[in-house]
């Protein structure tokens, strides 16, 4: 019970921020450095991914920052992503 370690205000947010943006930088960075490796240029699938890789991180930052985010938003914009991911271009049939 003693000496229970509490994060001053806004760490947590300011940590999630930090780690959010990092986690975009690497996987924009390994998407990038891929493409290059296979000599390819953006298609569907990169496209996809590099969505992906800049939504949800953008998604969480904004759910931890904005006070009046509520939870009904993150399902619904969540669920977005989900129909984004699993759908299939005409060109990929």
């Amino acid at each position: 019970m003693g000496n229970r370690f509490v994060f001053p205000d806004g760490t947590i947010t300011v940590l999630v921020v930090l780690v959010s943006a990092a986690i975009m930088m690497v996987g924009l960075y390994f998407t990038f450095r891929r493409l290059k490796e296979l000599n390819q240029g953006f298609g569907a699938n990169s496209l996809k991914a590099l969505g992906l890789i800049l939504f949800l991180p953008t998604l969480l930052i904004v759910s931890v920052t904005v006070a009046e985010f509520k939870a009904e938003t993150l399902a619904a914009l969540l669920g977005t992503v989900a129909g984004y991911v699993l759908s299939q271009s005409k060109t990929d049939s």
